[in-house]
Parts: C-alpha cells; structure tokens; sequence
C-alpha cells in the first residue's frame, strides 16, 4: 500500500480528491491534512462579504468529503518536513509517513512585522468569515493593497456599508488599481470606483499604524478601526525551515512536473509553489485550478514509475472581479465588460465550482 499525504485542501488538492472519488486505487492510501476542518473559495469571499452567500455557499467540509469517499483526514498544521525519511511532522509532534506528498497550503499575508498586530488576519483564508464580519462592520474600515483581492473587497465592503449608512472604506494601493492586469483595466476600474463613490488612493503606501489611524507616505493620516492588509502573498516558513529548495521569496521550487527541483516524491500547485521555468507567473486561484489534473496524473504515474507531464500556464484567463451592488467586471487580455450580466455569470461559475465538491459528500 503506497501512502499519498495531500498538505492542504486547496484548489489543486480537490481536484485530487474528487478524482480518487470517482476513481479510486486499493493499492493507494490517500491522507488529506489540513489545519481547519473547512476550505473556503475565495472566489466567494467578495459574495459573502456582501450578503449574498451565507457561511455554508463559500465553504467545503473536508472532515466529511473524506469520510465519504474513504480519504485519511487530519486537522493538523505541518511544521517540517524530513524528505530524507519522507515523513511530515504536525504542531503536536505527530509524524506522518508517506511515499509521496503534496503541498497546497496557500500564501500567507506580506504584513510588515511591526504593523502586525494591528492587522485583522484573513490568511489563511479560513480566518477570514469570522474577521471580514466584523471589519465590514466597524467605524473606519481600511483596505490596503489594489490588487484584485483588495479591489474586491473594497467593492464588497462599501456595497454592504452604504445602503445601512455606514461611512464609506477606504482603499489604497502602492500603483494603480488593478496594475497587474494592465493599464486598461486600471483605468476601467478606477473609473468604476468613481461613479461608485469609493474612496480609494493610488500610489500611496501606509507607512504607520496606531490604535486609531494609518499615516500614508504623503504624510496624511486616516482614521481606521480595523485594517486588511493584501498587498500580496508571503510564503509560509516552512519550506525553508525544513531545508526544502526554494525561490528567493521561500516559496518551494518545483519543475513543470511540479515535483520539487531536489526530491521527486515531494510536489506541490497553487500560491505556495514557484515553477522554476515560470518564475513570474501569477499566484491566483486560475492557476491552481489548471495544475490539479497535473498534480493528480503525476502523483500517481510517480508511485507507479511512469513518465510525468508538464503543467504549461495558459498565456490569457477570463476574470471576473465583483464590483458590489449585483454588477461585476470581466476582463480578457484587454478587452473587459462591466455590468449585471458579469456579475450573474461570475455567479454562474462559482456555484458550479462549489457544487461539485459539496455535492459529493452531501
């Protein structure tokens, strides 16, 4: 019996496991770890920030997706990794063994170590319901970061705070507003967040918080009773502790077969891994989804010593970024759609996400 450990119930990981539900291998030992008993899509966090998707629509049990298709599963925290003895070892000291393992544990917040406890955490990403609760709620709420997590956030937060006549979020944003996607884009959703009164800062960094303020790099301070820092993700310690190859930011370094450039049995998908031959390409939630058939075909052709196949980043992806108030903004190289219709179909494709995990152990 050969043992797969999966690190992580992210996008790639229930790829995997929804393949070993439909086809399972009796001569394959399928463990899932993962440090909380849900996994939430974040492609959903802007509905459920909003009010349109209760706690249950944004989540998967993994607790119960195991049992029901016959997978290990371990509410536990991996803290090393021994690639030479190939075991993992958990918060509490639990080793576990396997022949071959998986990461796909996300990213973590890059906050700056002295603005830490002023920061309401949301990764990973299952602290995020119980804080975005009560952020959307407080006095001054604070964005900080104009990429599309930020910008969607700030959409959903101000669409949820106006109608109840909250004061409106704040956003800023070291560049433009969605600068990654292009300078069309910027300017599409800049000009959104205008007609919408959000008030957002572009090219403004914050410098310093305190108990009731954020002073920005022009030297202006803004009142806050509560801030998200998304600025961009920070690998977990772990790889690095654990003497695994890395990338210069501690994310892992994995080939195209996204197996680990020094241990074949040791792979990894999603925001935690950095591909030696995409060393630029975009951590989000698109990517990950793609890697899942890889992952899965390669794990197994790796027990059973057959050759691996590459995972190869499409060039161009649809996205698709809520705006609040029922209207969203789809984007395609450098052609975009704002409205309702972008909003049902962004609707459309996240149910369907969802439904087919949760429809497996409901």
């Amino acid at each position: 019996m050969k043992i797969i450990v999966l690190a992580g119930g992210g996008h790639a990981h229930l790829h995997c496991l929804a393949q070993f539900a439909k086809k399972p291998r009796e001569d394959v030992q399928l463990v899932l770890i993962s440090p909380a008993p849900y996994q939430y899509y974040s492609g959903m966090f802007s509905g459920f920030t909003e009010g349109v998707y209760g706690l249950d629509d944004i989540r998967i049990d993994l607790n119960q997706l195991a049992k029901k298709i016959g997978v290990a599963f371990y509410q536990d925290t991996i803290c090393s990794i021994d690639p030479k003895s190939r075991t993992l070892t958990g918060q509490q000291g639990v080793t576990y063994s396997y022949d071959a393992v998986s990461f796909d544990i996300g990213s973590q917040a890059d906050i700056p170590e002295a603005l830490k406890k002023y920061i309401s955490p949301i990764k990973p990403n299952y602290h995020f319901p119980e804080q975005l609760l009560k952020f959307r709620e407080s006095a001054n709420p604070v964005i900080v970061g104009g990429g599309a997590s930020g910008v969607e956030l700030a959409f959903s937060t101000h669409a949820w705070r106006m109608p109840r006549q909250f004061s409106a979020a704040l956003l800023f944003s070291s560049g433009a507003l969605l600068s990654a996607h292009g300078a069309a884009a910027s300017k599409k959703v800049e000009a959104i967040a205008r007609k919408k009164a959000l008030p957002f800062f572009t090219d403004i960094t914050i410098e310093q918080i305190d108990e009731m303020s954020v002073t920005a790099s022009n030297g202006d301070s803004y009142p806050q009773s509560g801030v998200l820092w998304l600025t961009g993700p920070k690998s977990s310690a772990l790889f690095e502790h654990s003497g695994m190859p890395v990338d210069r930011a501690g994310f892992l370094a994995v080939k195209e077969t996204l197996q680990s450039t020094r241990y074949p049995e040791v792979f990894g998908a999603g925001d935690c891994v950095s591909i030696d031959r995409y060393p630029d390409l975009a951590k989000n939630g698109v990517y990950a989804v793609r890697q899942g058939p890889v992952l899965w075909d390669n794990l197994l052709h790796f027990l059973d010593g057959e050759q691996l196949a590459s995972f190869i980043p499409q060039k161009r992806y649809i996205a698709i970024l809520s705006t609040g108030g029922g209207e969203a903004l789809l984007t395609y190289g450098k052609w975009s759609m704002h409205g309702k219709s972008a909003w049902k179909l962004k609707q459309l494709i996240d149910r369907k996400f969802m439904k087919q995990y949760q429809d497996l152990y409901r």
